[in-house]
């Protein structure tokens, strides 16, 4: 695993992403939809936060969570509940 500035890197997987949202919008009837949908959403808005071509952990989880807020927000609180950020 390759590290900057004592961090450990992990390639980003939009998979992951995608699981850890679904599991918060579990409840809805269009959860697959959904998730898929706010996937994209939340990887749009990590763009202007990467830097050199890195985005940290916890930013990914905060602009997650803000995404879920606006969209339901049951779905935020489970999210908020799991992942630190």
């Amino acid at each position: 695993m390759q590290q900057i500035g004592g961090k450990r890197l992990e390639p980003f997987s939009r998979d992951k992403l995608f699981l850890s949202l679904y599991d918060s919008v579990g409840h809805r009837p269009a959860a697959i939809s959904d998730a898929t949908a706010l996937t994209s959403s939340v990887i749009n808005r990590l763009r202007p936060h990467m830097s050199k071509g890195a985005v940290a952990r916890s930013v990914i989880a905060q602009v997650a969570l803000v995404v879920l807020n606006r969209f339901d927000k049951v779905a935020s609180v489970h999210y908020a509940a799991r992942h630190k950020y």
